[in-house]
């Protein structure tokens, strides 16, 4: 039973010193600073922007004969510059193949905004142009030719020939035109005896061209951003000199030690009761071999009694 108890005290203890650990919030440094003969203690704490400051101690508290209070309480924020490498790929249309008819299409620098905050300037990497066709395709279009046919009889569409060829396309006739040649009188008329046609012929005709190209290319270069993840805070404490400090007795040390280290006093009052506790129990486990002592000398005198009434029967009463 005493050691369940002990157990159980122990352990609460334990909880105990974890629950004051978690709670403290220690400065990341600590100044002394001498301001036209006032003392100061500047404590500079270092939170996280999501971090309540209000975990900062603001307690007075006494140190070298001073006593110490909160003044004010100073927040700065604390930027910090993350840069990272990164890599923009492009893609470009271009009616050429050829590397100058495509720089000009493609800016040497490009300001950049990522998603996350990251802002820079990247360079165009020309080493990484790649330029692919997109393939070809047909089109149709009008062809049109005109032949000449002098010293015709006649204006006369007989001696016009319908169809006629151009660069291996077949063309049909459209349209002409007559220019008269030699003129005579006959009888007060003029009379021409020859015609010279100039005839037109159209067609369709087909053609394969290259649709055009891709262009790849990729801009790399450094971004950065500034990151506003850490506050620090400075708490300023004024002291002011104790009149008349009494020398510390031995017991103000007491007091002074269990204040400063909490857990270390608990730990220590509860070793004592812990010490008493087995004391008392090795106490009751004493009286109680005393009681059996007893109880075997009582047993031992009766039988001692007992034999000697048989050993001097004439002594009885």
């Amino acid at each position: 039973m005493l050691k369940k108890a002990v157990t159980m005290l122990i352990f609460s203890i334990a909880l105990s010193g974890t629950a004051f650990a978690a709670s403290s919030l220690y400065p990341c440094n600590i100044e002394y600073v001498d301001k036209n003969g006032i003392l100061e203690i500047h404590k500079i704490y270092e939170l996280n922007s999501d971090d309540d400051p209000s975990m900062i101690p603001n307690e007075d508290f006494q140190q070298y004969g001073y006593q110490y209070s909160l003044r004010d309480i100073i927040r700065t924020e604390m930027p910090e510059m993350e840069t990272k490498e990164l890599t923009e790929p492009i893609t470009i249309d271009s009616q050429s193949n050829q590397m100058e008819a495509i720089l000009p299409l493609i800016p040497p620098t490009k300001d950049i905004v990522t998603e996350d905050g990251f802002t820079g300037t990247l360079a165009l990497d020309v080493s990484s142009i790649e330029i692919q066709s997109k393939g070809t395709a047909t089109s149709s279009y009008t062809v049109t030719a005109t032949r000449t046919y002098p010293n015709l009889a006649g204006a006369d569409l007989q001696y016009i020939p319908k169809i006629t060829t151009e660069n291996g396309n077949t063309l049909q006739f459209s349209s002409v035109e007559w220019i008269a040649g030699n003129t005579a009188n006959v009888d007060g008329y003029a009379i021409t005896d020859s015609y010279t046609a100039i005839a037109t012929y159209s067609g369709t005709a087909t053609r394969s061209y290259n649709k055009g190209y891709t262009v790849s290319a990729e801009y790399k270069g450094t971004v950065s951003k500034t990151n506003l993840d850490k506050i620090c805070y400075t708490a300023i404490f004024s002291g002011n000199k104790i009149q008349n400090v009494p020398a510390p007795s031995k017991n103000d040390n007491t007091l002074i030690f269990a204040s400063v280290f909490p857990v270390l006093g608990v730990i220590g009052i509860t070793s004592a009761v812990i010490c008493l506790l087995i004391k008392k129990r090795k106490g009751v486990k004493n009286n109680e071999n005393m009681e059996e002592i007893e109880k075997d000398t009582d047993v031992d005198n009766n039988d001692v009694s007992d034999n000697d009434d048989d050993i001097y029967p004439d002594l009885r009463p």
